[in-house]
């Protein structure tokens, strides 16, 4: 009897060192799989990025290769636009319960000039749409700044809609004003 227990706690000792040695190997495949990501992106990327910059050309002469220029749709949305005063509207709100209006001067930021000239070719049906659109809100949509945000995100979507090539950075209002009678 005291022989089997012996064994048993063999057979149940080697359990666990199997379980020991099991963990190491997976510890071990861990760092190894870790390592050699660490060591492909700093030997093989970092490498590929040097050689993009210096071009080798007939062997002897070195070049440096500049970084693409983005295109130019973005180059010009980093540059400060032109603005465009819009005009000043008043503007009956939909609140129902008691009559508001608002008293806004809004100014359009514009990216070159060919779009400066849409814009003025174009301010009657951009008068109506800003219209429209301050004359559907209701006074709880915008006495909040987030709700003014808001409002100036749909009229520069609406207001690009208008253009033939949309072009308008952003909408500013330069006074605003909500009046109750």
């Amino acid at each position: 009897m005291a022989e089997e227990q012996k064994e048993q706690e063999q057979q149940e000792g080697g359990k666990g060192g199997k379980k020991k040695l099991f963990l190491l190997l997976l510890l071990l495949l861990i760092l190894g799989a870790a390592g050699g990501g660490a060591a492909y992106y700093f030997l093989v990327l970092k490498k590929e990025k040097k050689e993009e910059q210096t071009v080798s050309t007939n062997g002897t002469e070195n070049k440096t290769v500049q970084k693409p220029k983005p295109p130019p749709e973005l180059e010009e949305l980093a540059k400060p636009g032109i603005f465009v005063p819009i005009g000043d509207f008043v503007v009956n709100l939909a609140d129902t319960d008691v009559q508001r209006f608002v008293k806004v001067s809004i100014t359009v930021e514009v990216l070159n000039e060919k779009i400066q000239n849409e814009v003025n070719q174009y301010m009657p049906a951009i008068k109506d749409a800003i219209i429209d659109l301050i004359s559907s809100k209701y006074y709880k949509d915008i006495r909040t700044p987030e709700g003014r945000e808001r409002l100036k995100i749909e009229l520069l979507k609406r207001l690009n809609a208008l253009l033939p090539e949309g072009g308008i950075k952003a909408v500013y209002f330069t006074s605003f004003v909500v009046q109750t009678m």
